[in-house]
């Protein structure tokens, strides 16, 4: 399982505009790592995936993390919450529309994505529906000790495409 670098973290966690008085979903949660950090900075934490490993290794302490096992857009029908963020990309093009068809994401939604492709088809969707801001690719090296001195591994590239549902609502 890949696991969310810190850095990826921190730059979602910027984007996503955190308010403690909102909630937030993870959607495809995996780890966990995600999670607990929206934790800190939300009022409350949906953990939603279908994994049972995922589910089954995932014990946040936080109180503010629901752990739910569903996939994505079984969520987004039965939910509502005001920020959402996918680290999962499977089936990500319908749930994007049914979170605009049920009103399930009042503002800003995120997906991660490891490859061009997937990357695209969520752009083209959000285009699609309205609600595209923008998307990044950010690039991280770490650095590690190289014959007494410091060189740089680079890390796979991370695609984070940003929408916001509010786009609809003043347009």
């Amino acid at each position: 399982m890949k696991v969310t670098k810190d850095e990826i973290i921190g730059i979602v966690l910027k984007k996503l505009e955190p308010n403690k008085e909102e909630t937030v979903a993870d959607i495809g949660f995996g780890s966990g790592k995600v999670s607990l950090e929206f934790s800190k900075y939300f009022k409350f934490v949906y953990a939603v995936d279908i994994d049972e490993n995922a589910i089954k290794n995932f014990k946040p302490e936080s109180r503010n993390i629901a752990v739910i096992k569903s996939h994505g857009m079984d969520f987004l029908r039965e939910n509502s919450v005001d920020k959402a963020f996918f680290g999962g990309t499977k089936d990500i093009e319908k749930m994007l529309e049914i979170a605009l068809e049920n009103k399930s994401i009042r503002s800003i939604v995120i997906v991660n994505a490891a490859r061009i492709g997937v990357a695209t088809r969520v752009i083209n969707k959000m285009k699609e529906l309205g609600i595209f801001r923008e998307a990044l690719i950010v690039n991280i090296s770490k650095s590690y000790e190289l014959a007494g001195d410091i060189a740089f591994k680079n890390l796979n590239p991370v695609f984070i495409v940003v929408g916001d549902f509010r786009f609809l609502i003043n347009s």
